[in-house]
């Protein structure tokens, strides 16, 4: 070992002649006998070959691809939160500013009014339903024919 850079002092074993071990291919890879080969036909070395692209191919889609689109997704979740967010703190506010008018006297006096029905000394309640909006729609068929008929009725004014 007279050039290079040797990496160990052991002696390595000599090739036997014949076996095949001594010749390398244009890469300068060794090449394996036959017998020990994993594939010893070329087509099943493309389907080999195939199967070890596809998986390369799976693994850099699960590395890179999917990650992006999760990302993405996450962006577009990220966007409609804040969305969320802006519409709620909008809501807190206008709820603080209602907070404020009902913790002052007048304010408490008109949410007794409307909520609780208060009235105050010289003041009469009044009651009043809204206005009908008009006859419900009844099915066809006899006693309802009847029925319509007699509200119609009703609702006209007499003739005089």
């Amino acid at each position: 070992m007279t050039h290079g850079h040797s990496t160990t002092t052991l002696a390595r074993p000599r090739p036997r002649p014949g076996s095949g071990a001594g010749d390398h291919t244009r890469l300068g890879t060794r090449v394996i006998d036959e017998q020990h080969q994993l594939v010893r036909r070329r087509p099943h070395r493309w389907v080999l070959g195939l199967v070890g692209f596809a998986i390369v191919c799976a693994l850099g889609a699960s590395l890179f691809v999917l990650p992006v689109q999760a990302w993405l997704r996450q962006e577009d979740d990220l966007q409609r939160k804040q969305d969320e967010l802006a519409v709620l703190v909008q809501a807190n506010r206008e709820l603080g500013t209602e907070v404020d008018h009902l913790q002052t006297p007048e304010g408490a006096k008109e949410a007794a009014r409307d909520e609780l029905g208060v009235v105050g000394p010289g003041e009469e309640r009044l009651s009043m339903l809204p206005e009908a909006t008009g006859p419900l729609p009844l099915p066809g068929g006899w006693p309802f024919d009847t029925i319509s008929q007699i509200v119609i009725a009703q609702q006209t004014p007499p003739t005089p």
